[in-house]
């Protein structure tokens, strides 16, 4: 099956809106000037899309006169059904005494367009039929005359050649009409695509929002209860220790050290909700300033580790402070947590300024992991080594990668067991 049965001209897609007016009328300019005879590209509604050397005739006297412009419309659907049967060209003398010819223009197997060359005489005109239709419609007849004898005539031997130049030209729009309308068709397409697309963001949004909300509320409603649970371990535990064995109080100790580690998980995702709720504040971040800041507030709290930070040039970043040195705090923990304690750790971080985004990393010399599951990392609770050899809810990582995602960027990570891990992200440059 051809395209042109297979694409259907959508409903209001009308001829003009698949050609170039402003070049069709350079073009229909230059084929008056090298035939000397009138053209025109008319729509089935009658629509004048282009034309060139129309005849006073027909520009001061047909066209202007209701009876005789009725007479010019019934002329041009004429020919427009002479079209319809499949000819190529059709050669019509109009109501008002003028010889046209038209050759269709077919887009989508639809008839759009008439290619039309005419407004002139095949033979001598009957003046005395002019003279009557001077009289009949109320034209000055000397005037109405002296239009007449500019018409020029044109035997029929160079009508047909001149004829089935329009027939091809007719041919020619109707195939760059197609390549038109194909790109008309795809871009309404996408459009409606993108529309729906839209509407399901919005509703994807809005369901987030709320889960969003629920998610928190819940959280925090939930460390009323775990206080409790803690409070009561407490109170049995020192109040009523001798009326306990030792097995009752190591399960009191469990209860306690369970809801200690469900007290610190609510704090996690309580941390990775807000991410969501914070208004970015976004300006230029010194990032090598931003990195020892972090680390500072991290080293404080680990008097016991020896560790070594090594920050190599960073370009500074767009973005807002506190969110990108919450990300970074978190990857430098990370690098920390996974590092030996044994010896001292080395972190280092680097950066490079590209040509749409600024990249920076954090590689650490820990225990690294396996490549196969590097999907998990930025998952909220998803680990990639034993659950309880290291401390921590496993969404650290996944704040760094909700932080970096509400600004535009990406995250990725590369590692090799016993060698290392270095996390990588990308931050778009302002204006970007």
């Amino acid at each position: 099956m051809r395209d042109e049965e297979k694409l259907q001209v959508p409903d209001g897609v009308r001829f003009v809106d698949l050609v170039d007016v402003a070049g069709l009328q350079a073009l229909m300019e230059s084929f008056n000037k090298l035939t000397g005879i009138a053209n025109g590209i008319i729509d089935l509604d009658g629509v004048v899309i282009a034309h060139a050397g129309w005849q006073t005739l027909c520009t001061r006297f047909h066209r202007c006169n209701q009876a005789t412009l009725r007479r010019c419309i019934e002329s041009d659907t004429s020919l427009a059904g002479s079209m319809t049967r499949g000819e190529h060209f059709a050669l019509y003398r109009c109501l008002n005494g003028l010889v046209d010819t038209a050759s269709p223009v077919i887009v989508g197997g639809r008839h759009m367009a008439n290619v039309l060359t005419g407004q002139f005489f095949v033979e001598p005109p009957d003046l005395e039929f002019f003279r009557r239709q001077a009289a009949e419609f109320g034209f000055d007849e000397q005037a109405y005359l002296a239009a007449v004898a500019e018409v020029p005539i044109v035997s029929r031997e160079r009508v047909e050649p001149i004829t089935g130049i329009y027939a091809q030209l007719a041919q020619v729009l109707a195939s760059n009409g197609m390549d038109r309308l194909r790109q008309l068709v795809a871009e309404r397409e996408l459009a409606a695509a993108n529309r729906g697309l839209e509407s399901r963001t919005r509703e994807l949004e809005a369901a987030n929002k709320e889960l969003e909300e629920f998610s928190y509320s819940m959280s925090h409603d939930m460390r009323t209860p775990l206080r409790a649970i803690d409070g009561f371990a407490k109170i049995l535990a020192e109040e009523h220790a001798a009326q306990l064995d030792e097995e009752g109080r190591r399960l009191l100790g469990v209860v306690r050290s369970n809801a200690l580690r469900m007290g610190c998980l609510i704090d996690d995702i309580l941390r990775f909700l807000r991410v969501g709720r914070h208004h970015l504040v976004c300006g230029e971040v010194d990032m090598e300033r931003l990195v020892y800041e972090a680390f500072e507030d991290l080293r404080a709290g680990l008097p016991y580790r020896r560790i070594r930070l090594e920050v190599g040039p960073l370009p500074p970043a767009w973005g807002d402070h506190t969110l990108l040195r919450r990300a970074l705090q978190n990857l430098l923990a990370n690098a920390i947590k996974f590092s030996s304690a044994a010896t001292e750790a080395l972190i280092e971080v680097g950066g490079a300024a590209q040509a749409e985004e600024n990249a920076y990393y954090v590689r650490d010399h820990g225990i690294g992991f396996d490549m196969r599951y590097v999907d998990k990392l930025f998952r909220v609770f998803e680990r990639v080594h034993p659950t309880g050899q290291f401390e921590g809810s496993a969404v650290g990582l996944a704040v760094v990668k909700r932080i970096i995602g509400r600004h535009g960027g990406r995250v990725w990570a590369e590692g090799e067991v016993d060698a290392g891990a270095t996390f990588h992200f990308a931050l778009p440059r302002k204006g970007d």
